[in-house]
């Protein structure tokens, strides 16, 4: 059996291994979190973020008309919650809401997210003011960061099965984004991804917690922050993240720049070959992933 496992591997295996991979997952780690991720970082970070990316240039450029430079600020505006994501971790991890620690902080996004596009749709708002920062708002709803809590608990509980979940991330992500690239953006379709977030929040398999003491919470956070300040002062951690940072933060972002240069004033690309560029990193992020799992 050994020589058969590490023998070459057909033409067949190609196209079955990456379907009993996804089968090892949802038996192992159970179907709801593989909607999960499925949701999370395929449609809603994969789609949303692909149909928010060229919707909210396009937007900014053409109906805002506004320079590059200022878009560029918009757009840091978007990724403050970024900035925060440590704090909402902590919540999901240490306050939980009547006894459930991951499912109200996905259905409260997914109702703030249906509620926000909805009003874009309903008011026609959908090329005004509110439009370009509200348009990338998924970022503001956190749902990333509930689900990587379970992928940390998930890991903890099955280190083999750490790699893989973070290759499923990944190869939703690059998926959807191709499939959101490929078409034009249309605004109406970011209802989609709130909508499957409430859902993991309704279908989400998790424990529940009974009689939770809620004045030991800021103990927690003490505890807490003291447990992430000495795993910092670890050579092994605080050199890859002090690179990580210089590396985010010496690096400039002209992406805006680009944008209204190969639009306006250069090759005066369109929007299809705008998304076949934007869609040449999600292509590479497959074709890696489908590499180290078939060969």
């Amino acid at each position: 059996m050994e020589e058969d496992d590490n023998g070459p591997r057909g033409l067949s295996y190609s196209f079955r291994g990456p379907i009993d991979w996804f089968k090892m997952l949802a038996k192992e780690t159970h179907w709801s979190f593989v909607f999960e991720v499925v949701s999370v970082y395929g449609i809603s970070l994969g789609l949303g973020g692909a149909l928010a990316r060229v919707g909210t240039e396009y937007c900014m450029t053409d109906v805002q008309k506004v320079q590059p430079s200022e878009s560029q600020v918009y757009s840091g505006i978007t990724f403050i919650p970024w900035v925060v994501k440590p704090i909402r971790g902590l919540l999901t991890d240490f306050v939980p809401v009547r006894g459930n620690r991951r499912r109200p902080y996905f259905i409260l996004p997914g109702l703030l997210g249906l509620v926000f596009h909805a009003f874009n749709i309903i008011a026609h708002q959908a090329a005004s003011g509110i439009c370009p920062v509200g348009i990338d708002s998924r970022k503001c709803w956190g749902s990333y960061c509930r689900c990587d809590g379970c992928i940390v608990q998930n890991s903890i509980s099955d280190p083999s099965l750490a790699v893989d979940m973070q290759s499923l991330c990944t190869l939703m992500s690059a998926i959807e984004a191709l499939v959101g690239f490929s078409i034009k953006g249309v605004f109406g379709l970011l209802t989609i991804p709130a909508a499957l977030v409430f859902s993991i929040g309704v279908l989400l398999d998790k424990p529940h917690v009974p009689n939770f003491v809620y004045k030991e919470v800021s103990q927690k956070f003490l505890d807490a922050g003291k447990a992430m300040w000495t795993t910092l002062k670890c050579p092994e951690v605080w050199r890859p993240c002090l690179y990580m940072y210089l590396s985010f933060a010496v690096s400039l972002n002209i992406n805006e720049g680009l944008f209204y240069w190969y639009t306006k004033g250069g090759p005066s690309f369109s929007q299809k070959t705008i998304g076949y560029i934007f869609s040449i990193g999600a292509v590479g992020a497959i074709l890696g992933l489908y590499s180290t799992k078939t060969c």
